[in-house]
């Protein structure tokens, strides 16, 4: 927990009220089903912001408060065949799954330094690198589904 207490740190809300989610360009996924592959590969995300609280960040009248981080590159491989499973309720949604063995994650994000009043005393900002090879997968699945219109 932040020393300001609880903070809710997402993308914002975006013109058509949709929430805490950002458009990914159709370039920047790779899929091939049948093998159970899948990557997503991401540069300059999004800027994250600190809305203060849950509420405030429902909110689209309510100012998104500082950015809070930039997630600078994001990069999951999903790899490997696990179960599989099919669901279909017969008239609106079908869907097919392949668990994935794994799913290593490699993002890199920076945050901003920030000075009063939204941390108690001037911060450095700060550069945060994962490592992949340290990634534990506990569940990672790629599905593939159609419901109404597409169904």
């Amino acid at each position: 927990m932040s020393p300001l207490g609880p903070h809710s740190y997402d993308p914002g809300i975006g013109p058509t009220l949709v929430f805490w989610t950002i458009p990914i360009p159709e370039e920047s996924v790779e899929v091939d089903f049948a093998a159970g592959e899948a990557t997503l590969q991401l540069e300059d995300v999004c800027k994250v912001f600190d809305a203060f609280t849950v509420p405030n960040s429902f909110d689209p009248h309510h100012d998104l408060g500082f950015v809070g981080a930039v997630i600078n590159s994001l990069r999951i491989q999903w790899t490997g065949v696990g179960d599989k499973r099919s669901f279909n309720n017969g008239s609106t949604f079908r869907a097919t799954s392949v668990e994935s063995v794994s799913a290593p994650i490699a993002v890199t994000t920076t945050t901003p330094a920030t000075k009063p009043p939204f941390t108690p005393s001037a911060q450095d900002g700060f550069t945060f690198t994962s490592d992949p090879k340290t990634t534990v997968t506990n569940f990672a699945q790629i599905v593939q589904e159609a419901n109404g219109a597409l169904f």
